[in-house]
């Protein structure tokens, strides 16, 4: 009976010290995501939560900094997918840019994270969102760094394709002119092309 409570002494003052220590950052982390401080320190409250829940498995984790880093980003990426088209509380957000177009890039990033697979929206959270070098992720990941290369290059490849401005049809209101245009061949032409056989 007293080994276990001087185990689950120990556990607990582990718990803490790492929240003490990572909390400021996750909070930050989440805050960077979000762009909202209370979403943000929620986020980071489910996270440990999570963690508190699991301390046994995370604690042996081989970074478990990255591992609850992950989780912040996940909720968050969460959150964004969920809740980017509604407004919070029945109330329009506060735009800071007026133009709206930091508000539409992150509505337009949040959909195209969609298209990733959940491997491939992990590894960009952790990447780019949360900042951890490659060797990071692919510790918090379980993978290979080639692997984490791999996942990041598809990923940043669907998210350029998808983000990427797609000309327009140009405009049919536009009065029609029956004149040829002068670079345009001439339709008197005989056809260069050979007859089908």
């Amino acid at each position: 009976m007293k080994r276990h409570v001087v185990e689950k002494s120990t556990d607990e003052s582990g718990f803490r010290s790492f929240y003490e220590r990572l909390q400021p950052r996750a909070v930050s982390v989440a805050r960077r995501l979000l762009g909202d401080s209370a979403l943000a320190e929620d986020t980071a409250a489910e996270a440990f939560a999570r963690a508190y829940a699991r301390w046994d498995k995370v604690r042996q984790h081989p970074n478990p900094d990255a591992w609850l880093l992950r989780v912040v980003g996940n909720i968050a990426v969460d959150y964004l997918r969920r809740d980017s088209r509604k407004p919070l509380l029945g109330v329009e957000p506060v735009r800071t840019d007026p133009s709206g177009d930091a508000a539409a890039l992150r509505i337009d990033l949040t959909d195209a994270m969609q298209h990733l697979s959940g491997r491939q929206q992990e590894v960009i959270v952790l990447r780019y969102l949360i900042d951890l070098p490659e060797e990071e992720v692919a510790v918090a990941l379980g993978m290979s760094n080639g692997s984490v290369k791999t996942h990041l290059h598809r990923a940043t490849n669907k998210l350029r394709t998808r983000m990427t401005p797609q000309p327009t049809a140009p405009s049919t209101d536009a009065p029609s002119t029956d004149a040829p245009s002068t670079n345009a061949p001439s339709t008197n032409m005989p056809s260069t092309t050979a007859p089908a056989a």
